[in-house]
């Protein structure tokens, strides 16, 4: 008995710890509240906002600091494309400026 709630702690531990490095759920992503974060958290969430797996965690929307802005605009383009492959409505040209403003106020330098 002793030997599975250890198991069990460590399984919480890792799947804990991956999130939070994965970013998005609890690293206070800033300015979600401005016109241009809601529009992110809007259109990025409707995917990363899922959860994923039986164990119902999410792995948030994407925290713009981990990325530069050179790697957004390549993510960006390549999440087109998956959205495009799902049959997901397409970023119009105002959302897709919105979240280019946000990555840019706040991409990795």
């Amino acid at each position: 008995m002793g030997a599975e709630r250890i198991r069990k702690s460590s399984t919480g531990l890792v799947v804990l710890m991956w999130v939070v490095g994965c970013g998005g759920v609890f690293t206070g992503i800033p300015d979600l509240d401005s016109p241009d974060g809601r529009v992110f958290a809007q259109r990025c969430g409707a995917c990363h906002g899922k959860p994923f797996g039986d164990h119902g965690v999410t792995h948030g929307v994407p925290d713009p600091r981990f990325r530069t802005m050179a790697e957004w605009q390549k993510e960006l383009s390549k999440m087109e494309g998956l959205m495009r492959e799902k049959g997901l409505p397409p970023l119009t040209e105002p959302e897709r400026e919105a979240i280019i403003r946000y990555l840019t106020r706040h991409a990795k330098s």
